[in-house]
């Protein structure tokens, strides 16, 4: 075998073999088996997302729970007191809770997963690993976050629908379709992080712009209004968003408000998929020559 150029240890060269690390040049080659090679690492990660957050806060963990209950508050106040927006019928607080639960989660993941090489290029032109590794903690690491922040947001839906008298099955029975519309909320925010990291490793002004897209993605999304209310002539337009049928069916289940069509559901549902492929595609191209442009 041809000399790599790596330094082998006396054991491994007396065993006549060396070690080649090559970058796969194959479109759909995603190296699942180097990210499950490298799961304790992976867990590592997710662990130390989790803890490090807020670990020299001197509230640590509850910021999970006063962050969402805060934006609520304001969103309460501003949307629901002043300026007057309907809620569908649905308490206000319980409205903008079940809409911020699922925001905060897209927002927190896409920004950081949007800069995976710029905040780990450091790393990664020093350690070798599977790159995909990155984003995919952070994704992991915030579902923590959100399923204590769905505790909390079932507790304050059981708590009015006791107050209504419309505490039924039907709901207990809703809440087991909540996982599938989080892993598709995941699915999301891996895609839309894969395709913008690839850009802000190029263009660093992307880094700056990022959080522009995602206010405005937040009020193209159904979060602090539903989508009943959008004019049926451009309802279509609101449902190009493949985020805003995941809102929709997620309020439905806490807030028993009109879901998003099977055909929007389709639409998001096969968005989601494609993004992701492509997300995926570019992110492993732009890990290839990620070390030449830093």
């Amino acid at each position: 075998m041809k000399n790599s150029g790596l330094t082998a240890s006396p054991e491994i060269a007396h065993a006549g073999y060396e070690i080649h690390i090559r970058a796969s040049q194959r479109w759909f080659d995603f190296d699942l088996g180097g990210l499950w090679e490298f799961r304790d690492l992976f867990l590592l990660l997710v662990r130390k997302d989790f803890v490090v957050k807020y670990e020299q806060t001197v509230l640590g963990p509850i910021w999970f729970l006063l962050q969402p209950l805060l934006t609520t508050a304001i969103f309460t106040i501003i949307f629901s007191r002043i300026i007057g927006l309907s809620t569908d019928g649905a308490p206000p607080i319980l409205f903008y809770l079940a809409g911020t639960t699922v925001w905060g989660y897209v927002s927190q993941t896409v920004v950081i997963t949007g800069n995976t090489f710029s905040y780990n290029e450091d790393v990664f032109t020093k350690v070798f690993f599977p790159r995909l590794i990155m984003p995919l903690s952070i994704a992991s690491s915030n579902l923590i976050a959100i399923g204590i922040q769905l505790i909390v947001l079932i507790g304050f839906t059981v708590f009015f629908k006791i107050q209504s008298n419309s505490l039924d099955l039907h709901f207990f029975l809703g809440l087991g379709l909540v996982p599938l519309l989080i892993f598709q909320t995941l699915l999301l925010c891996l895609a839309c992080g894969f395709a913008l990291s690839s850009l802000t490793a190029k263009y660093r002004d992307f880094v700056h712009i990022l959080p522009f897209l995602l206010q405005l993605w937040m009020y193209a999304s159904p979060v602090i209004y539903s989508a009943s209310h959008v004019p049926d002539g451009f309802r279509w337009i609101l449902y190009v968003n493949p985020l805003a049928p995941i809102l929709e069916n997620f309020k439905a289940i806490f807030l028993g408000t009109p879901p998003a069509g099977f055909q929007e559901t389709l639409c998001s549902v096969s968005s989601v998929l494609l993004l992701l492929l492509l997300g995926l595609i570019a992110f492993r191209r732009t890990e290839r020559t990620f070390a030449d442009v830093v």
